[in-house]
């Protein structure tokens, strides 16, 4: 645009104020200076490397939000007086150099490439940067969450664990006194075991020394049997042995017939295991083969035998025979015991007994014999159950 072309000749309306407040415009306008030719650089002899090329950033995976929109002001009800059209003088303008030119554009150049290079690896580096952000802080959440989790079963486990132990204590100290209570009972025990088995010995003490005094007076009387003679009063010492003890089972059929009764009557209290009549038939002490041939209390031989019975709760007896010499008596029956678990044991057995005075028995033996029925001793008189 040309000097010219823009001036614009004041209007009538208002000369006169523009004369007052502009400075007065120049009179001739002077001839446009044509501008220097400026000869152009050659082309370098060798080619110049393309410029790289920038990779530019992938878009955002979330769209930016659009601008809001803002309304604009509503025209003024006076529309303003235009501004005065005031021409303007161009600066005057100089043209570099060729020189100036050439060194402008070897500079200016390279930079521009450098900073639009620069420019977007950074905006790369700022993307990737902010992905790897964003990757982290999901991977950090995700973290969290389990460390959460892992530290909520931790304390589940603690308080179990403190539970168990408050368990495992209480047993401790119930366990503890249950130790003491046991303990202090086995003392007690123990002082009532040393109490009766000194009350036992000093029973059998007294019953050894009432057996002697009566030993002792049988003796004496034995020795000092009164025989009158002629009618006369004198006594006559006569030889013990001389004189035979009575025999306590005479060889007779009362005797077959009472020694038969008493037998079956054992095997009957035997089979339905009643103590109270099966204890009859032995003496306040006995010498019993299951307490290691030792002379032992009747309690103890009944006892031995409940244990039997626990063991063996069905049990059948059959009387084959009964034989006797003086007090030695020997019963033969077949037995046959049977267990809750279904497990059965049958065979022959033979007791020998040894009976006092009142037929209670004093000494016990067993024999059994799974095949064949014990033979009963020799010299014994025998009572079969068929005669």
């Amino acid at each position: 645009m040309h000097l010219k072309d823009s001036h614009i000749t004041p209007s009538p309306d208002n000369a006169a104020e523009s004369q007052t407040d502009l400075p007065p415009l120049p009179s001739a306008v002077a001839p446009e200076v044509p501008l220097p030719e400026v000869p152009l650089p050659l082309p370098p002899a060798t080619p110049e490397p393309p410029l790289p090329e920038i990779p530019l950033p992938p878009p955002p995976a979330t769209p930016e939000p659009p601008l809001p929109e803002i309304p604009l002001p509503p025209p003024p009800a006076t529309p303003e007086p235009p501004l005065p059209e005031i021409p303007l003088s161009l600066p005057p303008v100089t043209l570099p150099s060729n020189s100036g030119q050439k060194k402008q554009l070897s500079w200016l150049i390279p930079t521009a490439v450098v900073i639009l290079a620069a420019g977007g690896c950074l905006g790369y580096y700022l993307y990737t940067e902010k992905k790897a952000f964003a990757e982290q802080t999901v991977q950090l959440e995700k973290d969290t969450e389990a460390l959460s989790e892992t530290i909520t079963l931790l304390h589940q486990k603690q308080e179990e664990a403190r539970k168990g132990n408050q368990t495992k204590l209480l047993k401790e100290k119930e366990n503890i006194r249950l130790l003491e209570t046991l303990q202090k009972k086995e003392k007690a025990v123990e002082q009532i075991r040393q109490k009766h088995n000194s009350v036992l010995a000093e029973q059998s003490n007294a019953i050894k020394r009432i057996e002697a005094l009566e030993k002792e007076l049988g003796e004496s009387t034995r020795n000092n049997i009164e025989i009158p003679r002629n009618g006369g009063n004198f006594v006559e010492c006569v030889n013990s042995s001389t004189v035979k003890a009575p025999m306590i089972n005479p060889p007779c059929p009362e005797t077959d017939k009472s020694l038969l009764q008493n037998s079956l009557a054992y095997l009957r209290a035997r089979k339905q295991g009643t103590a109270a009549a099966l204890s009859d038939h032995f003496a306040p002490y006995c010498n019993y083969q299951y307490a290691n041939n030792r002379e032992v209390s009747r309690e103890i031989v009944i006892n031995e035998i409940r244990k039997f019975w626990n063991k063996w709760p069905q049990r059948n007896y059959r009387l084959l025979e009964v034989a006797y010499k003086n007090n030695h008596v020997e019963i033969i029956y077949i037995y046959k015991y049977a267990d809750q678990r279904g497990r059965s044991l049958q065979g022959y057995a033979k007791e020998i007994w040894e009976t006092n005075s009142s037929g209670q028995i004093i000494h016990w033996r067993e024999e059994l014999n799974s095949k064949t029925p014990p033979a009963a001793s020799e010299g014994h008189r025998i009572i079969s159950k068929n005669n």
